[in-house]
């Protein structure tokens, strides 16, 4: 979970690499609340996930990256990055 400290127009870019293709799905919450535009719902199983946003935040409000639905045995792609979160303040 990452927490803003200063409020702002942010850019949120991720991407989540998994050892195998999964029937699941990613998105960021913000504050707890899914956002619908950072979600990525396939409806083909997938190893890679990735999306970015621009969005106003408030100081205080918290971002955290969310895998969710058929997880089963849901493994990060070992020896490389799997999952990054990148966030940047725009203005």
């Amino acid at each position: 979970m990452f927490t803003v400290n200063t409020p702002g127009r942010y850019r949120l870019a991720y991407n989540l690499n998994t050892s195998t293709a999964l029937a699941s799905g990613t998105r960021l919450l913000i504050n707890g609340t899914p956002n619908l535009a950072s979600t990525v719902a396939p409806s083909l199983s997938l190893s890679h996930f990735a999306n970015e946003i621009i969005v106003d935040l408030s100081a205080g409000d918290t971002i955290t990256l969310q895998m969710y639905g058929l997880l089963g045995s849901a493994t990060l792609l070992p020896g490389s990055a799997g999952a990054s979160l990148s966030i940047t303040r725009l203005s």
